[in-house]
């Protein structure tokens, strides 16, 4: 069974919805620039980073319940009000018990983890925040979006490091072919924050080289990476109005000795000729080898792999990003010329079959193919 993508949401370095983000992505534009941030000391330091600019709800969130949110919070709330907007659904019209959320997050809400430290360091354990406490775990971005749109069906959150939006569709997709829901929203978001960035540049993980502001290289292998944040969540439907069609998910392991998920996917679909793969390559060492050996086995079959995190970052869950852009060159009959450290790779064709290959340095390993209307 295949479900459509029939909406789209994003909060990005590239802009604050799929318009700004296709605009961007067509005009082969990088989001990453320098950005302030504070240490512990008090001390600032100027550092490139792909930072989402600012949710702004545009009127498809009351005022009220946005002052109740934080940051990552905000950004997946909107976002899912955009996809339902673009896909002509009112939550309101609906039965709540067949809407779903579905949603993947590798690190969660940091920032108010970090404030509910704080105040447990500074208060005691009897008085540290509940409020912060409710807010600090995984689930709250799911949960967020069902009481923003008063969704009781299927709510889920993922968290499989940088294969968690992956993971997330495909139980997205699950939901669907169970019949559980009619309409599932499936998203992915991850924030950077100054404790963050800060610790991940003790340990040299992240880049301080104020060169990098052009933007990171998917393709080269280096020790540091370029760090970002954002969110994206896409409506899944079993009929309707389609931008794309999701014809399979697949989740496994790549380094087990089992069947490989993206070559198991390609064959149970009948072995589509593919356009394009797309993959979660961001240019760090750690990953490199991995994406080296997934490439080679798709050159070999004649096949032009990418990655466009050179466009809007790496982060844990940017490959919910990712899908977007591969939607909107399937939706819009266009192809995005990846970036490499800010200038445009080698233009390819216009997709119509998209697989994404992507195989996290866990061992974890997720594929999904999506075609043209």
């Amino acid at each position: 069974m295949s479900v459509i993508v029939s909406g789209i949401g994003v909060i990005s370095a590239l802009g604050g919805n799929a318009h700004a983000f296709g605009e961007s992505m067509a005009q082969g534009i990088s989001g990453c620039a320098l950005h302030n941030f504070t240490r512990l000391d008090g001390s600032v330091v100027s550092a490139p980073a792909y930072v989402a600019v600012n949710a702004d709800p545009q009127g498809l969130i009351e005022p009220r319940k946005l002052r109740r949110m934080f940051r990552l919070a905000r950004m997946a709330a909107v976002c899912a009000r955009q996809a339902l907007q673009m896909a002509g659904r009112d939550p309101a019209a609906m039965d709540p018990a067949r809407i779903g959320v579905v949603f993947g997050t590798s690190f969660g809400a940091l920032e108010i983890t970090q404030k509910f430290i704080d105040s447990y360091i500074e208060n005691g354990d009897g008085h540290a925040s509940p409020l912060n406490f409710m807010n600090s775990v995984h689930g709250i971005l799911a949960s967020q979006i069902a009481m923003d749109i008063q969704a009781t069906g299927v709510n889920l959150t993922i968290s499989q490091r940088d294969i968690s939006f992956e993971a997330a569709l495909a139980q997205g997709m699950a939901a669907l072919e169970s019949g559980k829901v009619d309409l599932v929203l499936v998203g992915g978001a991850d924030e950077i924050t100054p404790l963050m960035h800060e610790v991940c540049s003790h340990v040299l993980m992240v880049s301080l080289d104020p060169n990098d502001a052009r933007g990171l290289d998917p393709a080269a292998s280096r020790s540091t990476l370029i760090p970002g944040d954002g969110a994206a969540v896409v409506v899944l439907e079993r009929q309707g109005k389609a931008l794309a069609r999701l014809q399979g998910t697949g989740v496994g392991r790549h380094d087990g000795g089992g069947p490989d998920v993206a070559l198991s996917l390609h064959g149970a679909l009948g072995q589509p000729a593919l356009d394009l793969v797309t993959n979660g390559r961001d240019g760090f060492v750690r990953s490199a080898a991995v994406y080296d050996q997934r490439e080679y086995l798709w050159a070999a079959k004649g096949v032009n792999c990418v990655s466009h995190r050179g466009n809007f970052g790496t982060w844990a869950t940017a490959g919910a990003m990712q899908f977007v852009a591969n939607v909107l060159m399937l939706a819009n009959r266009q192809y995005f010329a990846p970036l490499a450290a800010g200038q445009p790779a080698a233009v390819g064709k216009t997709p119509a079959v998209i697989l994404h290959d992507a195989a996290s340095t866990s061992g974890v390993h997720a594929a999904y193919v999506l075609t043209a209307e």
